[in-house]
């Protein structure tokens, strides 16, 4: 497999750079600015020595990190004192690591992937001098299923993740290469090298996800049914779909532009609907009364959006005979 260390790397942290007896703070500082905080409980190598190379794809962190045995601790205060609410993904590249979180633990050899979950305690061990590739994944980005991955952690792939973590090896360690190694990817690359990575992810750590979370129809539809019940709370739109159903906003607008209609577009028209019959079926409710009904702050907005959709004002339909 080919190693991050092959290629030049940006750098984050080098303990080399400071005193031997500064190290393990300075590794600690390091981390917490730029993950979460954790810090180093034990050395078991005669000096402390580690380097982090650090990169984005998309909206996932890519750490590739080589250092002598030590062990890293992530405790309860610190969850409290900051917390990414993510899922990290390790390809060892060599050497061995003991992980722990909650009653579970493993050893990983070259070649496994493991995880933890940044959101309950646990414990990095490097039993020898090793290189690991750590790829930081928000809970949001992964949406269903992110809880069943972190009842997983600390333990090497499923068995039918095995023989996909041989295939996906090199692929997590080209992508590792390439965003901490300072050559970057464009934006939609690297957007894209971020969705593939979560398949990879799923099919590790997740044996039999249920068949309605399988169903991109059964999500729309879900997503669908809840804006119906908010329609009248005017900060409904995307993030509020992505964040009640625990996925990303890009996957929202996927999933409705595979339904045939933008996100907004599909909002907007039930609105428009429901307030179109409200104005029929209660011709003295003042305008405002009905705009604020069906979720507008303001009642030229909603007369706007409803000019632009039915080609009159709300005012005007009411003057209609109900046939028209």
């Amino acid at each position: 497999m080919s190693s991050p260390a092959d290629s030049p790397t940006l750098t984050a942290l080098d303990t080399r750079r400071v005193a031997p007896s500064d190290r393990p703070d300075y590794w600690s500082a390091g981390i917490a600015e730029r993950f979460f905080p954790m810090q180093v409980d034990a050395v078991t190598a005669p000096s402390f020595d580690a380097r982090l190379a650090v990169g984005d794809v998309g909206a996932i962190s890519v750490g590739a990190i080589q250092g002598h045995p030590h062990r890293v601790l992530r405790t309860s205060r610190m969850i409290a004192a900051g917390d990414p609410e993510s899922i990290l993904l390790y390809l060892l590249v060599r050497g061995a690591v003991r992980l722990e979180q909650e009653d579970r633990s493993c050893v990983m050899a070259p070649g496994d992937i493991a995880c933890h979950d940044t959101s309950r305690p646990s414990a990095f061990e490097g039993r020898s001098a090793f290189e690991v590739l750590v790829f930081s994944i928000p809970r949001w980005f992964i949406g269903i299923g992110a809880a069943d991955i972190a009842a997983r952690s600390a333990t090497t792939a499923t068995h039918a993740g095995m023989s996909l973590a041989r295939v996906a090896a090199p692929f997590l360690a080209g992508v590792a290469r390439t965003a901490a190694g300072g050559a970057g990817l464009p934006a939609d690359q690297a957007e894209a090298a971020a969705e593939m990575i979560l398949p990879l992810l799923r099919t590790s750590f997740i044996a039999e996800p249920p068949a309605a979370h399988s169903s991109s129809s059964g999500l729309l539809g879900r997503m669908q049914r809840f804006a119906l019940a908010h329609l009248h709370e005017p900060d409904l739109g995307p993030e509020r779909l992505a964040a009640a159903h625990f996925v990303s906003t890009r996957y929202v607008h996927k999933l409705f532009a595979a339904g045939g209609s933008g996100v907004s577009e599909w909002i907007r028209d039930r609105r428009l609907e429901g307030a179109t019959a409200d104005l029929r079926s209660s011709p003295t409710s003042p305008i405002a009364d009905v705009a604020a009904r069906w979720g507008y702050r303001h009642p030229a907005s909603f007369s706007r959006a409803f000019r632009e959709r039915y080609g009159c004002a709300p005012r005007e339909l009411r003057a209609m005979p109900l046939s028209a």
